[in-house]
């Protein structure tokens, strides 16, 4: 019998991968197959499953996500639901003759309208599954994987609109806010901060309260709604628990496991 020593070894190698542009998933619609212990057989986990698309292609792990139908049903729901409030806040923006506002709200709910599918947030890179393996989502429970190769950008939403400004290394929060006109920020006393895999952070923005953190590429900061309404109120609770659930870039690889815990290819 062959020692499992070398699969393990191997599905150990793919933790220290990071930052590797995505290449171009396989055209085929074959099954994808791992080999252990010399049998060739179809993947049944998540882990088994990147251990395959690895070898087929360079996995972009910090932009690795999962997706399901039964979340996408919930975040579709909320989806409808800020964008009916944001509506609703632009018209009383207008009818107050806050031009400027009306207009940013009313691109909000656009930007909202065209957003990329749903994911899962969350880590679901080999090492990380490897150190919780209580947390690894089932492999037929999930309708897609895949990755996204690393943006150049981070996503500003200001009371003004959506604004996308070039990353660059040492780039934080307070650098991005210096670099948005003042009258994008200067009502707002909290930001948001979404980071590609998820995780949300709350953080104080004006001078009383002021906080810092470090923006990665593909990062996603939504500024306070300077309006005292319980709608507003809302939007600020709930527009970054959904764009925690958007895809953390433009260019992305989606593979999509059937019923038999096969793994396909599908289009980007």
């Amino acid at each position: 019998m062959r020692s499992p020593l070398p699969f393990a070894l191997g599905l150990l190698a793919l933790g220290t991968l990071a930052f590797d542009a995505a290449a171009t998933p396989p055209a085929d619609e074959a099954p994808v197959t791992i080999e252990i212990q010399g049998r060739t057989t179809v993947a049944t986990t998540l882990l088994e499953a990147w251990s395959a698309l690895s070898q087929q292609a360079r996995v972009n792990w910090p932009f690795a996500y999962v997706g399901a139908e039964r979340t996408d049903i919930a975040t579709r729901q909320m989806q409808r639901r800020l964008r009916a409030e944001l509506d609703g806040l632009a018209m009383q923006a207008r009818l107050q003759r806050q031009t400027g506002l009306a207009d940013g709200l009313g691109e909000w709910s656009r930007a909202l309208d065209a957003q990329a599918p749903a994911r899962i947030p969350g880590r679901v890179d080999p090492s990380w599954l490897m150190a919780h393996p209580r947390h690894m989502p089932a492999l037929a429970d999930l309708d897609r994987v895949g990755w996204c190769e690393t943006p150049s950008w981070v996503e500003a939403w200001t009371p003004q609109g959506v604004t996308r400004l070039d990353w660059h290394p040492g780039m934080t929060t307070e650098t991005l806010l210096n670099a948005l006109p003042e009258a994008a920020r200067a009502e707002s006393e909290r930001l948001a901060l979404i980071d590609p895999r998820g995780g949300i952070r709350r953080l104080g923005m004006a001078a009383w309260n002021r906080q810092s953190a470090t923006l990665v590429p593909g990062s996603r900061v939504v500024l306070q709604l300077p309006l005292d309404e319980v709608s507003a109120r809302w939007v600020d609770a709930r527009l970054p628990d959904f764009l925690a659930t958007r895809l953390p870039g433009d260019t992305c690889h989606t593979f999509t496991p059937d019923a038999a815990s096969r793994l396909t290819t599908a289009t980007d």
